[in-house]
Formats: C-alpha cells, structure tokens, sequence
C-alpha cells in the first residue's frame, strides 16, 4: 500500500509544480444504497461542500448500479448541483447570497476489478454531460460541459471492519471555449486592453484537474458505514476572458492552483 501511495503521488506531482495557489475546503455526504435484487442497486446521496470561507454548493445524486459479473460494474445517474453564492455583484450593482442557478449532471461509468490477494484494484471510466443554466457569458464557458473521467485505485480488503484505500483521477474536458481568431489591440474607456475577436465555438480537450484520494471505509456492520478521506486536487482551467457579445477578447490564461480537501461520507446499505 505504501508503495502504491508512493506512485500514485509522483505521478501527480509535474501538474502539481504548476499550481500557483492552494486552497481549502470541507465536504460531508449521507446516502443510502438499496438492494433492489442480486448485482442491482439504487443510490442516493446528499453532499454539502465548503470552501475555506464559505459554502460552496449542495448536491443531490441518484443513481443505479449493476454488477453483472463480480469483476465488472455498470453505473448511471443525475447530479443536481446547487451552487451558493456569497455577496454575488448583480447587473444593477447590488449584492446577492444565496443559491444560484443550478446545473444538472448526466453520468454513465464502467468499473473494472482485480483481485491479488487482499488487494483489489479497479479502473473507472465515466463520460458526464453537466448543463448550466441562468444567466453566464457562453463565449467563456460551456453552456453543455462534456467530460470524461478515469480513475484508478486500490483497497486493501485484509481487515473485516475497516478498508484503507488509495486512488488518483484526472479529468478531460471535451468541448471548451476554442481560442478563435485575434484582430486589432484596443483599449476600452476604462483603460483595459483588449484584442478584436471572432470566437471559435467549442471543442477543445483540455487535461483540467488530477486529484489524489486517500482513505478509509469503516464498516460497522452490514446497514453503516463510514469514509473519512482527504482529496488533493491539482486544477488547470483554461480561462478565456471577453465581453458579453464575444467580440473583444481581454485575456486567455491558465489559472492553476491546488485544492485540498477533508471529507465524511456516510452510507446506509439495506
């Protein structure tokens, strides 16, 4: 296991070195899983994330699984993620707090298994489509986000109430903004320098986050369990800044940093 934390954290260390801040945050999770017949599974969840000075958004998950053999599973599901903002400027210039235009998420993903000894290792593929609604600027971000996540991990399953575990992830965006066509340098009234611009639309893959997972399941018994963990995420975003009709381009930067994260899940099984 020691060694597999070992890799696992050297191979996310050249993304991490480009990271320029760190930040922190908490989440927790409650959920349920019902048995619905063999290999066959319903899930629902409600988690809660927080930033280092604030809530950072709910979210409500269901989902279903199907185990058709023991080294294979199959998973779809809904995510409705509701962010919370805090002293948000509005377009007349007063601030708001309080949940803010919520995005739906869309997900299916494959899990493989190994088995070696008392470990058990597993490879997870998911492809998510999230919708964002309200009023946002769709020459800088993706009105349909479409992303694929793989993951791969290890669990020591050696112990009857307690299973450590270890997994890093990284995700791909598959349609951002595409950097279109640049034209004459300008400078607006206030004084910011812009270029003339002809956006591109989307589809640009970008690499945008590798994240590092350790933790451990607390069984209970065969009804409770419980995860504490801890994240690291390494984040890129590709950050595409103009105005509003998309014909002035202020600046196109990566803004890296890391986030780091503790976090409580607690499922019921029935």
């Amino acid at each position: 296991m020691k060694k597999v934390i070992l890799l696992l954290t050297a191979a996310l260390l050249p993304f991490a070195a480009g990271a320029q801040t760190v930040e922190l945050g908490a989440r927790a999770s409650a959920g349920v899983d019902y048995k619905i017949m063999k290999g066959l599974h319903i899930q629902a969840e409600e988690e809660i994330r927080a930033g280092s000075d604030a809530l950072s958004n709910l979210r409500t998950t269901v989902g279903l699984t199907y185990k058709p053999v023991s080294w294979l599973k199959i998973g779809a599901g809904y995510v409705l993620i509701n962010p919370y903002k805090t002293n948000k400027e509005l377009d007349d210039g007063t601030l708001y707090t309080g949940f803010w235009a919520p995005r739906h998420r869309v997900y299916a993903d494959l899990t493989g298994y190994c088995r070696a000894g008392d470990f058990q290792f597993s490879l997870k593929e998911r492809l998510q489509l999230t919708h964002r609604t309200g009023e946002f600027n769709a020459y800088q971000v993706t009105p349909n986000l479409v992303a694929v996540k793989s993951r791969i991990g290890v669990k020591y399953r050696g112990w009857k109430h307690f299973v450590p575990g270890v997994s890093a992830e990284l995700r791909v965006a598959l349609n951002n903004p595409t950097l279109g066509t640049l034209g004459e340098a300008g400078v607006t009234k206030s004084g910011k320098a812009y270029y003339e611009y002809t956006p591109a639309g989307y589809g640009t893959p970008d690499l945008d986050r590798l994240r590092l997972n350790l933790g451990g399941e607390i069984k209970f018994n065969k009804h409770h369990s419980l995860t504490p963990y801890v994240l690291a995420d390494f984040c890129s975003d590709y950050e595409i800044d103009t105005n509003s009709e998309g014909n002035r381009l202020f600046s196109a930067v990566y803004n890296r940093y890391t986030f780091l994260s503790a976090g409580l899940s607690y499922v019921f099984s029935f």
